[in-house]
């Protein structure tokens, strides 16, 4: 069963929808204040319709404007890569540049090492094992090879015989380590090789001395034998 309150709206309702023509036909004064509450509901919406005008304008300003900081802040950011980039590159040439001068350092040290030997300030030993330091520094394998020579091949007399002997990735390179190296003592070298040839029943096929004082008459003599030359430890590369 229906409640009273719904039974009075809907009579309500039929009442106005009768009346209502009739009213508006016939009363002035109620025709003035029915075109009043329509007026105020019609400027209703339409503040509405404002509101929800600029709400909307708002938006799109406020999308404009964020893509346009997303724009700047990507701008920025490849600005800042692009300055990382350089800064890496910068780093890496200051790494370099100090590397290089390192080792040129050290081989100026190895220098007058040399010098200081052939002196006599410094013992040659001392200056040879200066540049072994170097040599195993730079990772290579550095083994000394005694045997004695009682025939005098590589002398002249029985004596013995040490060439050093250079290992990286079973690479093998026999060398002589002095302060100096002339004429004679590149043949000595040359010997030696021999020497060691037929002692150990191998062939070398990589020889070499390392010294910061080569005699110009000795480098032709390298040049024959296959010899290569080195005045510093940084040069060696097997």
């Amino acid at each position: 069963m229906p409640e009273k309150g719904e039974v009075r709206k809907e009579e309500i309702e039929k009442v106005i929808i009768a009346e209502l023509p009739r009213l508006i036909a016939e009363s002035p004064a109620f025709r003035q204040q029915l075109i009043g509450i329509v007026a105020e509901l019609f400027v209703r919406k339409e503040e509405l319709k404002q509101v929800l005008d600029a709400i909307r304008s708002l938006r799109e300003d406020f999308n404009t404007r964020f893509e346009e900081h997303s724009r700047i802040l990507e701008g920025h950011s490849k600005r800042l890569e692009e300055m990382s980039m350089r800064q890496e590159v910068h780093s890496k040439t200051i790494e370099e540049l100090m590397k290089r001068l390192d080792e040129h350092e050290k081989r100026l040290e190895s220098a007058i090492g040399g010098l200081d030997a052939r002196r006599g300030i410094m013992s040659e030993e001392s200056f040879r094992q200066g540049l072994k330091g170097i040599l195993q520094d730079l990772g290579l394998k550095v083994e000394r090879y005694l045997d004695y020579d009682p025939e005098g091949y590589v002398f002249g007399h029985p004596e013995q015989v040490e060439p050093d002997v250079l290992i990286k990735n079973k690479t093998v390179l026999l060398v002589e380590i002095k302060s100096s190296i002339s004429k004679e003592e590149m043949h000595i070298f040359q010997r030696k090789v021999e020497f060691y040839e037929k002692k150990q029943k191998v062939k070398v096929e990589r020889k070499g001395v390392l010294s910061p004082f080569v005699d110009p008459r000795a480098k032709p003599i390298a040049e024959r034998f296959g010899i290569e030359v080195y005045t510093s430890g940084y040069d060696v590369r097997i």
